[in-house]
């Protein structure tokens, strides 16, 4: 194993190393995962950006805990090393099955993707021996909503913040704080399409580097507010909150989800704005270049994001 990685650390393209096919597979932004086929089995090791959330040592630590829990969704974690190379590296299991830029088609594997994130409700700091981390994007409860979307404008000088932006944010800032906090669970904080992995059973998911505890409902709100989601019809997220509640009993957790996505607009477009400022002045290190177009598609998506933040927040 630890030849493996000495060999993979070098980023080598696809081949071949002693009996092992590599296969650099690509996608991520912020990491380099490389697919390991062998005689014991295929392995998915994954190089993190070094930064501030641990990001190897977060997934990691969220697969041991869904292993200790018993669930089969998601890979077996194998070998965690922080410091013996440039980037963090966690190794795992790789996961067989399909994987697809594509939303879910049908009611039946929407109701997958949605039972997918029930079955972490299980997962809870009481119950778990795993010693994990607040997730890193997760609103459990207004006023820590509020702190993570100032969190976002802090990074914009004021005169770089649109009107927009303003607007939006002293609406949130007026919200009443009749939203308390909920028990925690833990979140996987990543509703990216290409994260999940499609089975004849229960659906699997990988990238696990942002997860950690909080508001499951809010998982939700990610979910609907996610870019790879922005094409799905808006009347399919109403039946995803309702199917939510009713799976996991919460009584709460409609309403929560409702105003979560409100607050996840918002939080899009400041982080948005924060990246067409940060970016062309050096401030958003990643491990894979970015398309040649980002500036175009951030801009798309901050108009599409604008309205439909404008849109909810005037709604009865």
């Amino acid at each position: 194993m630890r030849e493996l990685i000495n060999y993979l650390a070098t980023w080598p393209e696809d081949g071949r190393f002693q009996s092992h096919t590599i296969q650099k597979i690509s996608g991520g932004a912020n990491n380099i995962l490389y697919k390991v086929c062998g005689d014991e089995g295929d392995l998915a090791v994954k190089f993190t950006l070094r930064d501030g959330r641990n990001r190897a040592r977060r997934e990691f630590q969220a697969l041991q805990a869904i292993q200790a829990h018993g669930l089969g969704i998601a890979p077996k974690p194998i070998l965690l090393d922080e410091s013996s190379y440039a980037q963090p590296v966690v190794v795992q299991s790789w996961l067989a099955g399909e994987v697809t830029a594509v939303p879910p088609q049908t009611d039946a594997d929407w109701h997958k993707l949605v039972q997918h994130h029930v079955s972490l409700r299980q997962t809870r700091p009481e119950n778990t021996p795993v010693k994990l981390a607040m997730g890193v994007v997760n609103f459990n409860g207004l006023a820590d909503g509020l702190a993570q979307m100032q969190q976002q404008c802090a990074q914009i000088p004021p005169e770089a913040q649109p009107a927009a932006l303003k607007e939006l944010m002293q609406w949130a800032n007026e919200l009443p704080d009749d939203l308390p906090p909920a028990p925690l669970a833990l979140c996987r904080v990543d509703a990216n399409t290409l994260n999940f992995v499609r089975r004849a059973g229960a659906w699997a998911s990988v990238d696990w580097e942002n997860s950690g505890w909080g508001d499951p409902a809010f998982e939700m709100a990610d979910l609907i507010t996610h870019p790879a989601y922005l094409d799905v019809p808006q009347a399919r997220w109403a039946w995803v909150a309702e199917k939510y509640g009713e799976m996991c009993g919460e009584e709460t957790a409609v309403s929560r989800i409702k105003i979560y996505t409100s607050l996840m607009l918002i939080w899009w477009v400041a982080r948005l704005v924060r990246a067409l400022y940060e970016i062309p002045r050096g401030l958003d290190e990643r491990l894979v270049p970015r398309d040649p177009n980002w500036q175009q598609q951030a801009e798309q998506k901050l108009a599409i994001y604008t309205t439909r933040a404008f849109t909810a927040i005037k709604a009865p």
